[in-house]
């Protein structure tokens, strides 16, 4: 799992890494290594504002943004958004995939 953080117009605190570090682990749980993410935080006057997108195995790929007023929240919610649209398309593809070997096509793992 590769995850990196680019920040424009603001501070790039250990904090705010270690924070979406943190909470991008409970996305790649529910994704098959290799993982490429790529996470900018901005600032435009009082906008706090994150975009995220997510490479994973079997040609995956994810993007979210979001904006807020403080820069940790924006963080917090930009990982929801993406780890709810990961499970929601592991839970499509284990639908769709019901029976077979376990391993499917698209990058996931059967839990």
């Amino acid at each position: 799992m590769r995850l990196e953080i680019t920040f424009r117009n603001i501070e790039a605190t250990d904090a705010l890494r270690e924070r979406a570090e943190k909470k991008f682990q409970k996305v790649a749980k529910h994704l098959r290594e290799p993982i490429d993410a790529h996470l900018v935080c901005k600032v435009e006057k009082h906008r706090h504002s994150a975009e995220l997108t997510v490479h994973a195995a079997g040609d995956l790929s994810f993007r979210v943004q979001e904006t807020t007023d403080d820069m940790y929240a924006t963080i917090d919610g930009i990982m929801n958004k993406i780890e709810r649209a990961v499970r929601r398309h592991k839970e499509r593809m284990i639908d769709r995939h019901q029976s077979g070997s376990g391993e499917l096509p698209d990058g996931f793992a059967t839990p």
